[in-house]
C-alpha cells in the first residue's frame, strides 16, 4: 500500500506532477489506466486530469485533451469513492447534481477532510488541492458558509480574505517540497491578486518566480526569465535561466534565447542561431510564437536562404493576426504555395500595417488581383513600403502618362 494512495497512484503522482518527463508521464498514465480498469477511484481521477489540458500538467505534456474522457473518468472515480475526484470535480465546476447523487459521501466536507488529512501527512499533491480550495474559495461550499451568517458585508469580506490567505502556506509547502505545479496559483495570488480582497504584490510574485527557478523547476526557470527579459529588460540575467529552462525540457525557453540573439542586446547578433531556437519549439507543435518567428525569418531570408514554402508552412501554424501580412503576400502571389488570391486579400486586409501589407495591397491593386485594377492606388501602396526592395522593383513596371494617368510600361 502506498503512503498516501496506493502504490500505483503514488508513483503516478510523482511521475505526472513532480517532474516534466513525457516518458514517465506516459508510463504513469498507462499504469493509471490499468488501475482504473480494476476499480481504483483515485486512479480514475488522476487519469481524468491527463485528459484535461496543459493547465492541469505542463505545457508540453504528452496527452491529448479530451473533455468527454475526462468527465467519464471523473464520474467513475466519484462513484468508486475517490475523495480526490470529488474535490477535483468541485474545482473544475463539474460536480453536477448527478455526480453529487452517486458520491458515497454525505457531503463535500467529508471528502475534503480525507484530502486534508493526507495533506497534513505530507502529500504534496493534496497540499496543492487544499490550497486551491482556499484560493478559489471552494471552502465556502465545503463549509456551507453564507454571507447572511455575517454581521455585514465587511465581515463577510474579511472572512473570505482570511480563507484565501490560508492557501499560501499550503502552496508554499507543496511548491518547496517538489511540486512545481503548485507554484502557479501561489504566483497568481501575488501577481494578479484576488479581486478587491487581495491586492497584487509584484515583488512577492518575483520572489516566487525566483524561488521556483532556484528549485530547478523548468516552468519556473522559464517564467522567471520571461519576466526578467520582457518586463524588466534584463537580458543578461534572463539568458542563463532561459537556457536552463530550454535544456531541461521547457521548450518555450528557446523563445527568449532566440529573441535575445535576434535583438543582440548582450550578445553578438546571430540570426541563424535565433532561427534554430525558434525551430526547436515550432517543430514540436502548439507553438504559434515560434512558428510566426520562424515563418518570418524564412519569408525575409534572415538566418537562412529565403524559402517561401517553409515560411508558409510555419505561418499557417500561428493563431494570431500578426504574420498575416507575409502569409497574405504568399497566397496573393503564389509564393511557396498554390496561389489563392481571395485568401491573400483577406489576410492582407485584416493584418496590421507593415511594409509587407503595403507591398501585397500594392501588387493586388496594380495587377488587379481579386479586385478591379487601380494602378494609381497600387503605386501609392508600393511607395508606402519605405523602399522595400520587391516593391521598388515592382514600381519600375508602372509610369504616369503626360495626362497624369498611371499605366504599365
Amino acid at each position: 500500500m502506498g503512503k498516501f494512495f496506493n502504490d500505483v497512484v503514488d508513483q503516478a503522482i510523482e511521475d505526472l506532477y513532480y517532474c516534466c518527463d513525457n516518458e514517465r508521464a506516459e508510463a504513469a498514465a498507462d499504469a493509471l489506466f490499468l488501475a482504473a480498469k480494476n476499480g481504483d477511484g483515485d486512479a480514475c481521477y488522476f487519469l481524468s486530469r491527463c485528459f484535461s489540458g496543459s493547465c492541469y500538467s505542463w505545457e508540453y505534456h504528452p496527452f491529448e485533451e479530451n473533455e468527454a474522457a475526462a468527465y467519464a473518468m471523473l464520474h467513475k472515480g466519484i462513484s468508486l469513492g475517490s475523495a480526490a475526484a470529488v474535490l477535483g470535480a468541485l474545482r473544475m465546476d463539474m460536480l453536477t447534481p448527478e455526480l453529487r447523487e452517486i458520491m458515497p459521501f454525505e457531503n463535500v466536507k467529508e471528502a475534503w477532510d480525507i484530502i486534508y488529512q493526507k495533506a497534513e501527512e505530507g502529500c504534496l499533491f493534496c497540499q496543492y488541492m487544499i490550497g486551491n480550495t482556499y484560493y478559489f474559495l471552494d471552502i465556502i461550499e465545503i463549509e456551507d458558509r453564507k454571507e447572511s451568517e455575517f454581521e455585514n458585508r465587511e465581515a463577510w469580506d474579511n472572512w473570505r480574505r482570511e480563507q484565501m490567505e490560508r492557501s499560501i502556506p499550503w502552496f508554499e509547502q507543496a511548491f518547496s517540497g517538489g511540486m512545481g505545479l503548485a507554484g502557479r496559483n501561489y504566483r497568481n495570488y501575488y501577481g494578479e491578486g484576488r479581486g478587491e480582497l487581495i491586492p497584487p504584490d509584484y515583488e512577492k510574485k518575483m520572489a516566487v518566480l525566483r524561488q521556483g527557478a532556484e528549485l530547478g523547476y523548468p516552468e519556473w526557470m522559464y517564467n522567471y526569465a520571461f519576466e526578467l527579459f520582457y518586463h524588466q529588460d534584463k537580458p543578461k540575467e534572463a539568458l542563463p535561466w532561459a537556457l536552463q529552462a530550454a535544456k531541461a525540457g521547457h521548450l518555450f525557453g528557446w523563445h527568449i534565447v532566440g529573441d535575445i540573439y535576434w535583438e543582440a542586446k548582450i550578445v553578438e547578433r546571430n540570426l541563424s542561431y535565433a532561427l534554430e531556437c525558434y525551430e526547436k519549439t515550432a517543430g514540436y507543435g502548439n507553438d504559434p510564437y515560434g512558428c510566426r518567428k520562424a515563418g518570418e525569418m524564412y519569408f525575409r531570408g534572415l538566418g537562412a536562404a529565403q524559402d517561401y514554402a517553409r515560411a508558409v508552412q510555419y505561418l499557417e501554424q500561428k493563431d494570431e493576426r500578426e504574420g498575416d501580412d507575409m502569409l497574405g503576400v504568399c497566397y496573393l502571389l503564389g509564393y511557396g504555395c498554390q496561389q489563392d488570391v481571395a485568401r491573400g486579400r483577406i489576410l492582407l486586409e485584416r493584418s496590421r500595417d507593415t511594409i509587407w501589407k503595403y507591398y501585397g495591397l500594392g501588387m493586388m491593386y496594380a495587377e488587379g488581383l481579386g479586385v478591379r485594377e487601380d494602378i494609381e492606388k497600387g503605386v501609392q501602396y508600393l511607395k508606402a513600403t519605405n523602399n522595400y526592395g520587391p516593391a521598388m522593383e515592382a514600381l519600375k513596371h508602372y509610369k504616369k502618362s503626360l495626362f497624369g494617368v498611371w499605366r504599365r510600361r
